[in-house]
C-alpha cells in the first residue's frame, strides 16, 4: 500500500514540477516526497553514515563539521565552490557585479523545489540571509558579516551590496537556502526550530529519533535528478572516536577522516580511500623585528635547506601537497610558473656567505663581521606532533648551515600568546584558509603578526582584493604569487589531504573536494 501511494505520489510530482502554492505545517515524521520506502527486510539499498548529535534540523544553525557534511545532502547552497576553489552555479544559475565588484545581481534557476514540491525563489534566499545575520553562531556567520544590504527583485533574482569591493564577495554566498513558509516569521529563531525539515537537496527528511538516528530518503524532486541509493541512515555520536569506531565495525559505509584518526583501527576488508586537497595550509614564519630575517638572502638559504619532498614522506607520511605559496597548486588562480626552492644545501650556504656570514672565531656557529652569532630559536606548540618533528628537521638543516639553533616546545595557549606579542624568531604554524582568497592577514603592513612590511606586497594585497573579473583575477593573483616567492615572508611547506573512506558495500566513485567531501555520492550504488 505504502508503494502505491508513493508512485501515485511520484506521478502528480513529476507532472506538475514545482509548486507555487505556500507550504502547509508539515506533521508527521515524514516531510514531503521522496523515493518509494521499502518494508522492512526488502531492500539492502541503505547507505550508513556517522556524525554528530543534531541541536537543530535547520542548517544555518549548525557549527559541527561532520553535521554540515550530512546537511549538504539535504540542502543545497545559493552557489557552490567547485574543486578548483573557483564559484560554481547552483541555486543560482548565473550573476554579474558592478565594476567596482560590491554589488551584484544575481538570477535563480526557476526549477529548484523544495521536498514539499514547492518553489525556492528570491524570497526564501532573502529569509536564510537573515536568519544567518541574526543567529548567534552559525557555519556560515562570516558570509552575512561581509554583506552589507539585500534586495529581491523577482521571484528568481535579487541584488546583493557588499561592504567590500571585488570579485572575492562572490564566496560569501556559499551557503544553503531553507524554506521562509516552514519556519515563518521574518527570520528563523534557534530555539523554535522543529524537529522536522524542507529540504532541496538529493536527500529529503524522512524521521528523526532524537539524539540517535536522522533517516533521510531520496527526494524526486531534486533539480540536480534522484541519487541512486534510496536511503540514508545517519547514526549520532557524542564524540568523534564512536564515529570512527562505527566505520572500523563496518557498521557505517563512509567516513570523512584524516589517516592519522585511523593510526591503530582495525579495517573491514575492502576499503577504499580517496584524498583530496584540504585548505590547510602550513608554514614556516619568520620575526622581521629579527634583523637577521630581514636579510632576504636568510630567509632563501633557509628555504632552500627544507626538504619538502623528505617532510611529506616522513612527517605526513604522504598525506600532503607540496606548497609554494599559500595558493594550492589545485586552484584555479595558481600560477604555474611561480618557482620554488627545492632542497639544495650549497646554494643555501653561498647565499650565508653573500651576506657576510662565515666560520670565523668558530667552525660550527657563523658569524657576522661584528661579531654576532647566527642563532636562532624554532617555536612550536607541543601538542602538535607534526609541528613538532618539522621543527627538528629544520633545526637540524640549519646546524649544518652554521646556525646556532634551539627549539623552544610550549604549550598551545603560550605558543598563540609568544606569536601575537612578537616573541619568537622562527616559527612552525598553520592556517584554514578561507575560500576568499583574502591574504592581508598574512601579509598586510599593520595587520600581520611577523612584523613584515612592504608597500609593494600591499599593492599586490589589494589588486588582488579588488579584482573584479577571471582575467583581472589571475592576473593579480598571479604577481602575488611570483613576490611572495621572491620575498620569502613566509617558507610555504604543504596544503595537508584529507581523505574519505569508503566501505566495501559501496560502488562508483566518491570525489570529495575540500568544501563538498560527499561528491559523487549522487551515482553511488549498494552491492
Amino acid at each position: 500500500m505504502k508503494k502505491t501511494i508513493a508512485l501515485v505520489s511520484a506521478i502528480l510530482l513529476l507532472l506538475t514540477g514545482c509548486s507555487s502554492s505556500e507550504t502547509k505545517t508539515v506533521e508527521g515524521n515524514v516531510t514531503g516526497q521522496g523515493a518509494p520506502i521499502t518494508t522492512e527486510g526488502e531492500s539492502e539499498n541503505v547507505i550508513n553514515l556517522s556524525m554528530s548529535v543534531v541541536r537543530s534540523l535547520n542548517p544555518i544553525f549548525n557549527t559541527d563539521e561532520t553535521v554540515n557534511n550530512v546537511f549538504s545532502l539535504m540542502y543545497e547552497k545559493l552557489i557552490n565552490i567547485g574543486s578548483d576553489g573557483k564559484a560554481e552555479p547552483n541555486i543560482a544559475e548565473s550573476w554579474s557585479f558592478n565594476d567596482e565588484g560590491n554589488v551584484l545581481t544575481l538570477n535563480l534557476r526557476n526549477d529548484v523545489c523544495f521536498s514539499d514540491g514547492s518553489s525556492l525563489t528570491a524570497y526564501d534566499v532573502a529569509y536564510s540571509l537573515k536568519t544567518i545575520d541574526r543567529a548567534e553562531a552559525s557555519y556560515y556567520k562570516n558570509c552575512s558579516n561581509n554583506i552589507k544590504t539585500w534586495s529581491v527583485s523577482s521571484d528568481y533574482s535579487m541584488t546583493v551590496t557588499f561592504y567590500n569591493d571585488g570579485g572575492n564577495n562572490i564566496y560569501y554566498l556559499s551557503f544553503p537556502v531553507i524554506s521562509r513558509t516552514l519556519y515563518g516569521g521574518d527570520y528563523a529563531v534557534d530555539s523554535d526550530s522543529p524537529n522536522t525539515a524542507l529540504t532541496n537537496g538529493l536527500y529529503r527528511f524522512d524521521s528523526l529519533a532524537e539524539a540517535k538516528q536522522l533517516s533521510l530518503v531520496a527526494s524526486l524532486n531534486c533539480f540536480k535528478g534522484m541519487a541512486e541509493v534510496e536511503k540514508v541512515m545517519v547514526t549520532m555520536t557524542k564524540d568523534r572516536s564512536t564515529q570512527i569506531n562505527l566505520f572500523s565495525q563496518g557498521i557505517s559505509d563512509l567516513l570523512p577522516a584524516d589517516e592519522t584518526e585511523l593510526a591503530g583501527q582495525s579495517t573491514a576488508v575492502g576499503v577504499n580511500k580517496t584524498n583530496y586537497v584540504t585548505n590547510i595550509y602550513d608554514f614556516i614564519g619568520f620575526n622581521f623585528n629579527n634583523n637577521i630575517f630581514g636579510d632576504r638572502n636568510i630567509r632563501q638559504a633557509i628555504a632552500y635547506s627544507v626538504d619538502q619532498d623528505s617532510i611529506i614522506e616522513s612527517v605526513y607520511l604522504g598525506n600532503a601537497e607540496k606548497a609554494y605559496s599559500p595558493i594550492s597548486s589545485s586552484s584555479w588562480l595558481y600560477d604555474k610558473n611561480v618557482y620554488g626552492y627545492d632542497y639544495d644545501i650549497q646554494t643555501a650556504k653561498m647565499l650565508l656567505e653573500q651576506s657576510g656570514w662565515r666560520f670565523r672565531t668558530s667552525s660550527s656557529v657563523r658569524e657576522n663581521t661584528d661579531g654576532g652569532k647566527l642563532s636562532a630559536t624554532i617555536l612550536v606548540n607541543k601538542e602538535n606532533n607534526e609541528r613538532n618533528q618539522i621543527a627538528q628537521i629544520i633545526a637540524d638543516s640549519l646546524k649544518v648551515l652554521g646556525f646556532e639553533i634551539s627549539i623552544d616546545s610550549v604549550d598551545y595557549e603560550t605558543y598563540k600568546q609568544r606569536v601575537e606579542s612578537g616573541s619568537f624568531d622562527i616559527l612552525v604554524g598553520s592556517w584554514t584558509l578561507s575560500p576568499v582568497n583574502d591574504f592581508s592577514f598574512m601579509f598586510e603592513t599593520g595587520n600581520n603578526s611577523i612584523g613584515y612590511s612592504s608597500e609593494k606586497m600591499d599593492e599586490y594585497i589589494k589588486n588582488c582584493n579588488t579584482a573584479v573579473t577571471d582575467e583581472q583575477m589571475t592576473e593579480a593573483y598571479g604577481k602575488f604569487q611570483k613576490y611572495v616567492s621572491q620575498e620569502l615572508p613566509y617558507i610555504s611547506l604543504v596544503f595537508r589531504q584529507s581523505s574519505v573512506y569508503s566501505s566495501q558495500r559501496l560502488q562508483g566513485d566518491i570525489i570529495p573536494a575540500r568544501y563538498n567531501v560527499f561528491n559523487g555520492i549522487k551515482n553511488v550504488t549498494v552491492k
